[in-house]
C-alpha cells in the first residue's frame, strides 16, 4: 500500500472536489488511510492507473463507501439525542422532537433522526453529513469564550499540525498571494464578517462555521521586497475541542479552505 506522499505525487493536483475532498493531498491521505477509495477520482491518467493498481485490486467490496458506511454506524447515535436540548446547546433551530435546522458553513440544512438534507432537499455529500452529525454528538458544548487560540494550542492537534497548517492556512496564503480584495470577496461570499480585532494584519474576518463554533481569519499578503510570503492564520475558539474532535476539525478546515479557494 503506496503512502499519501505517493499517491498524492500520482493525482491530477487539480483540487477539483469531485471525489468529495478539496485537496488532492486530502484525498490521497484518505486514500492511504483506507477512508476512501482511489477510484473516488475521476481524472486519474492511465499512468496513474497503472501505478496505482494495487490500490484499484483492494477496493472493497463491502456494501458502500467508507463514509456511508460511518454515517449508519452514527445514525442510532443521533436518533437517542434529546433534540430540543442539542438545538439549545449548538444554536439549531428546534422544528420538533425529530427535526432541527442548523447552519454550517453559512447553508441551512434539516436534520431528522434518520437523515440530512439541505436547502435544495437533497441529502449531501457523506463527510458533511458526518461532520455534522459528530458536532451534534460532542457532550455539552460550552459556549464560545471570545478566545481566539492557533491550532497548535488545541488538545491533542500536535499529530495534525503539519495538515492545518498544508492543507488549511497555506492553501488559502497561496491563493490570495497579492490579492486581498479577493480574499476580502471570498470572505463575504461564504459569509464572513470583517473584525475589527487589532494587528498588522491586511484583512481580517470572524466566520461561523456552526452557530456557536467562531473562527477568526486573518490575512498578511506578501512583501516581496522584503522576502516575506503571504500568510494566513485561521484561529479558533479556546473551546474548540468541544465541538468536533481533531479530525473533524482538520476535515472541516480542509472544507473551508477548499470553498475559499474555488
Amino acid at each position: 500500500m503506496k503512502t499519501a506522499v505517493d499517491i498524492y505525487k500520482l493525482l491530477p493536483k487539480t483540487n477539483c472536489g469531485t471525489c468529495g475532498m478539496p485537496t488532492c493531498f486530502g484525498f490521497a491521505t484518505k486514500v492511504a488511510s483506507r477512508m476512501a477509495p482511489i477510484t473516488a477520482c475521476a481524472n486519474l491518467s492511465a499512468e496513474a492507473k497503472m501505478a496505482l493498481a494495487e490500490e484499484l485490486a483492494e477496493q472493497p467490496v463491502a456494501r458502500g463507501t467508507v463514509y456511508e458506511q460511518a454515517l449508519i454506524s452514527l445514525r442510532p447515535k443521533i436518533a437517542a439525542l434529546d433534540f430540543a436540548k442539542t438545538a439549545s446547546l449548538i444554536g439549531a433551530d428546534f422544528i420538533g422532537p425529530d427535526t432541527i435546522e442548523l447552519t454550517f458553513l453559512g447553508d441551512k440544512y434539516r436534520i431528522t433522526k434518520e437523515r440530512i438534507i439541505d436547502k435544495d432537499g437533497k441529502e449531501p455529500v457523506p463527510f458533511i453529513s458526518i461532520l455534522i452529525y459528530n458536532h451534534l454528538s460532542m457532550p455539552d458544548p460550552p459556549a464560545p469564550s471570545g478566545e481566539w487560540i492557533t491550532f497548535s494550542s488545541v488538545p491533542a492537534s500536535h499529530a495534525k499540525d503539519k495538515a492545518w497548517a498544508g492543507h488549511v492556512e497555506e492553501v488559502i496564503a497561496r491563493h490570495f498571494t497579492g490579492d486581498v480584495e479577493g480574499l476580502e470577496k471570498a470572505c463575504e461570499r461564504l459569509g464572513g464578517v470583517q473584525s475589527a480585532v487589532k494587528g498588522n494584519h491586511d484583512a481580517a474576518y470572524e466566520f461561523r462555521f456552526f452557530p456557536r463554533y467562531p473562527v477568526l481569519l486573518q490575512f498578511y499578503d506578501a512583501v516581496p521586497d522584503e522576502d516575506f510570503p503571504a500568510q494566513c492564520k485561521l484561529l479558533l475558539d479556546k473551546h474548540v475541542n468541544r465541538y468536533l474532535d481533531i479530525e473533524s476539525i482538520v476535515v472541516l478546515g480542509e472544507e473551508f479552505a477548499g470553498r475559499m479557494t474555488a
